[in-house]
């Protein structure tokens, strides 16, 4: 199959570019952040300095691409003492395309915590360490909980599109119309209005397009091999993009497999989940491997800890894990839990080097253990004194 590029070009229509050197014309549609985008494509600046981001569409190509913009020097107010032209005294500038990002409180910081550590618009117990909360809410909730999280000081990634494989599946197979209809419940005003507060003060991380799209077991495929590809994750990237266009948009999956050698185009960010099994303890092989990914792609890296199957596996299914070299039974086959001082180790090794560190899965027994209660502590204050790092495309 021939590698298709979009080019992010200044004209209209635009073209796609084949590796054999063919050109095929296309419509482009162009939006961004932080300023104005002609349907040109001509990006014209707001009133406030930052990284923004100019977003290419071919649908019909199924498409997209998208381009850095570095805007520099001091915003309009800051050299008049007055607020920009249109702007009402007393509110924040903000230009035609929503809210802009900036960067979150000192810029220290890296976002710590559980996947579904929230139970409705409260969070569960024992998540006093967590700063980050993972996992999907429906559409009618969403600003009340973004509202809630700010108040409580918490972040979260969201996975709008989460929830049971079946639900984005036609015959067996994923259905991108389906997983369309789902994002498209977001698509409100007041939804749009709340996600794009959220990305401003820090609130949101990100969003998650899916998860894990090489799995092709059979009790958790996306369809046969082949159904899921990079280009397909970079459209469904692009189609969160175009509706949220400050929002980061990213994938879950480990950066060594599902097409290695192939960069995203359009994705912000891969979660990348660490267990004793891949390297067999060489956390830090991990860890480096996959920030030579992100370089060389252009991707930010958040990582993740799989504390309920992740930790040194049991030499034979049926056999119960050996305590203290683990944390106890995983959730099938040979798995088993981390340890407190493996969650300690890895966390630490994992935690500063990327956007973010989560955590498979919130667990009532295994938040309530009293040594993994002071390894989340360990981890969570010296994450809380890292530089921040931003979850978008560098």
């Amino acid at each position: 199959m021939l590698a298709v590029l979009l080019m992010a070009v200044l004209s209209h229509p635009g073209t796609v570019s084949y590796q054999r050197g063919d050109s095929l014309a296309v419509r482009v549609t162009f939006s961004g952040t932080g300023g104005t985008v002609t349907p040109e494509g001509l990006f014209t600046a707001g009133v406030s300095t930052g990284e923004y981001r100019v977003i290419a569409m071919a649908k019909a190509a199924g498409l997209a691409e998208t381009t850095k913009v570095t805007v520099t020097g001091p915003p309009l107010a800051a050299l008049t003492g007055t607020p920009p032209p249109g702007s009402r005294p007393g509110t924040p500038p903000s230009s035609p395309t929503g809210p802009v990002p900036i960067p979150r409180g000192n810029g220290v910081g890296i976002p710590f915590g559980a996947f579904g550590g929230w139970d409705g618009f409260a969070y569960k117990a024992n998540t006093d360490d967590f700063v980050l909360s993972i996992g999907g809410i429906e559409p009618e909730d969403l600003v009340q909980r973004i509202a809630s999280a700010r108040a409580s000081k918490r972040q979260f990634l969201l996975t709008m599109t989460g929830g049971a494989h079946r639900n984005y599946k036609t015959d067996g197979a994923f259905d991108l119309d389906k997983w369309k209809a789902r994002m498209d419940r977001y698509n409100t005003p007041a939804v749009k209005a709340a996600v794009a507060a959220g990305v401003v003060d820090g609130t949101i991380v990100g969003n998650s397009v899916m998860d894990e799209p090489q799995n092709t077991s059979p009790e958790n495929s996306w369809g046969p091999v082949g159904t899921m590809s990079k280009a397909r994750v970079d459209e469904m990237c692009g189609y969160v993009k175009a509706m949220f266009p400050t929002l980061p948009v990213g994938v879950v999956h480990d950066h060594r497999v599902f097409e290695p050698d192939t960069p995203y185009h359009t994705c912000d960010f891969i979660v990348s989940q660490y267990r004793w099994g891949k390297t067999k303890g060489d956390v830090a092989k991990f860890r480096d491997d996959a920030l030579a990914v992100g370089k060389r792609d252009g991707i930010a890296i958040a990582f993740s800890l799989n504390i309920l199957d992740g930790g040194i596996p049991r030499e034979r299914k049926g056999e119960p894990c050996p305590i203290p070299e683990t944390g106890g039974d995983g959730t099938s086959g040979k798995a088993c839990r981390m340890t407190a001082d493996q969650v300690r180790e890895w966390g630490l090794a994992l935690g500063p080097a990327g956007c973010a560190l989560t955590m498979w899965r919130y667990d009532p027994g295994f938040m309530a253990d009293p040594k993994n209660i002071q390894a989340f502590k360990d981890v969570a204050a010296a994450l809380a004194k890292a530089p921040a790092s931003s979850c978008r495309r560098r």
